[in-house]
């Protein structure tokens, strides 16, 4: 189903020293009386924070904060979907008052929520209506549609957003999308105040009807929607608590070699250059405020520019059609599409919008099952272009015959940005700031993933470890798994190409000092050429 039309001593270079994400800026959520949400808190967060588990944990980030919401006097939340007012008593309301009996409010930036937590908001008109491509443009284009993410609609926590919901175009800032406001930002979240996060926002229209996109960039003072005014909301989910714990223990010490690490980005019958003038592309539609041009090819341009990764590894396909589908070698598709055999780093495809004409049954259905083809390499993120990528946990099941983040998941991949409702071509996630701000540069796995999202309060969700960062073995210069002064040190005394012109020279040593001083205390991009 096509997504909507609407659808050392050697000298460091000076930077402003920014905080990076931090475990104690980390609160975890998770339910007791679900059955698998505890295991994967306790496996995280260790044994000490998540107590009646299995006990003996250490936890892979001990030093972040946990909260059961079964000790915060609210009915337990069922799996997959829940109404608006239930996520409102039952997990925002509770939450509030949490962060603020705790004295966290402003501490925490960055919330997850564990295996078994329900991921859709219901509209309150129609349940189901984001199910449903036609109906969801109709309620949208009304300024009405109001289904979200648990995830997004999480992020920005102390603002009432349904208030004054009637069932009217606009009535509530429910309605529609908000802009994000870090979205394509650079810096780490800890770079801006969240002092203000509990003052109500100032939202405006920006486009017509009513309710179809707010913005809060104009209010003013504290009233202002600002970064610091939202938290990264990321969830640890999958098919089994096992893919959990695996994708979790993935993202650790999180070590990518560019020598052989692969990026495809399989777009679908486009000109193939980053330009303004094909609208039509899937990856570059939607006003100004939300898109900022031809996602795929950028992505492209900006990894060959970099050099840090080998330019035959970035696999760019413009064409579409099952012959030119990429797919992996561990599934046969009856002879179809073309087999990239490497370790897939980021699979940014346009999935069974392909232009795919399914396979025949018993073979396996190349548009749902593309993504358990490929090999992946540690810290694999899934991007797909498909409506409901994201909707199969919880026992909800996969919708349209398209692919779903918890199949990649399953399948080795770390991380992804998926769709629980019909999202439209408007707020698809961008691959350009994965790509600049985790792969390339020094943003946790949080931070360069909101920075993606165009909009917050709608559909999307963002899966893995929120705390997890890139370490490139290029730039591991002493092969300890650590980014620091001493690989500055071990490159001065064994000088290395990290850029593939054959040379080694100041540049190389600038892209390193860059990157150690980024894995420190800022985000700093690569140089740019």
């Amino acid at each position: 189903m096509a997504l909507g039309v609407v659808a050392l001593m050697i000298a460091l270079p000076v930077a402003t020293a920014r905080a990076q994400l931090k475990p104690e800026e980390v609160l975890v959520v998770y339910d007791s009386r679900i059955l698998d949400c505890r295991p994967v808190a306790e496996y995280y967060a260790g044994s000490a924070k998540v107590p009646g588990g299995a006990g003996g944990m250490a936890g892979i980030h001990p030093g972040v904060n946990a909260v059961n919401l079964a000790t915060l006097g609210v009915p337990a939340l069922a799996m997959g979907d829940t109404t608006y007012a239930e996520f409102v008593a039952r997990l925002r309301d509770p939450l509030r008052a949490h962060l603020t009996a705790t004295g966290l409010t402003t501490n925490v930036r960055s919330i997850v929520l564990c295996k078994g937590l329900p991921h859709r908001i219901q509209d309150t008109d129609n349940a189901a209506v984001g199910d449903n491509p036609p109906l969801a443009e109709t309620e949208f284009l009304a300024g009405d549609y109001n289904c979200a993410s648990v995830d997004s609609e999480l992020t920005l926590l102390w603002q009432n957003l349904n208030a004054g919901e009637a069932g009217g175009g606009g009535d509530s800032k429910a309605d529609g999308i908000i802009l994000n406001p870090y979205a394509r930002a650079t810096l780490p979240i800890t770079a801006f105040t969240s002092a203000n996060i509990m003052v109500a926002k100032a939202f405006s229209q920006v486009e017509s009807p009513a309710g179809l996109i707010w913005s809060g960039a104009t209010g003013a003072g504290a009233a202002q929607l600002t970064p610091g005014d939202m938290y990264l909301v990321c969830r640890l989910d999958g098919r089994s608590v096992l893919d959990v714990r695996a994708m979790i223990d993935r993202a650790q010490t999180l070590v990518v070699n560019p020598d052989t690490a692969v990026f495809v980005l399989d777009e679908s019958n486009s000109n193939a250059v980053a330009d303004a003038a094909e609208t039509d592309e899937l990856d570059n539609q939607g006003p100004p405020e939300l898109r900022l041009g031809d996602d795929y090819e950028q992505t492209r341009d900006l990894l060959i520019a970099d050099r840090r990764y080998l330019a035959a590894n970035i696999r760019y396909n413009a064409l579409g059609g099952n012959a030119n589908f990429l797919v992996g070698p561990r599934i046969e598709f009856d002879g179809l599409g073309i087999v990239i055999r490497g370790p897939v780093l980021l699979l940014a495809t346009e999935g069974a919008n392909h232009s795919i004409i399914q396979n025949t049954p018993p073979t396996p259905m190349m548009g749902s099952q593309y993504p358990r083809s490929f090999k992946y390499a540690r810290g694999a993120v899934f991007n797909s272009i498909e409506s409901a990528n994201g909707r199969d946990f919880g026992g909800i099941g996969p919708n349209f015959g398209q692919a779903q983040a918890a199949d990649f998941l399953a399948a080795g991949g770390t991380f992804a940005v998926a769709n629980v409702w019909e999202p439209f071509t408007w707020t698809i996630p961008d691959n350009l700031p994965i790509a600049r701000s985790f792969f390339l540069g020094g943003l946790s796995w949080a931070e360069a993933a909101y920075a993606a999202l165009p909009a917050l309060s709608f559909h999307q969700i963002v899966l893995g470890d929120p705390l997890a960062r890139v370490i490139r073995t290029s730039e591991d210069i002493n092969g300890d798994g650590t980014l620091n002064v001493d690989d500055l040190y071990a490159w001065q005394a064994t000088p290395r190409d990290l850029n593939h012109d054959g040379i080694a020279n100041a540049v190389d040593r600038l892209i390193l000092e860059t990157a150690v001083r980024g894995s420190e205390n800022t985000f700093m991009k690569g140089p740019q050429r």
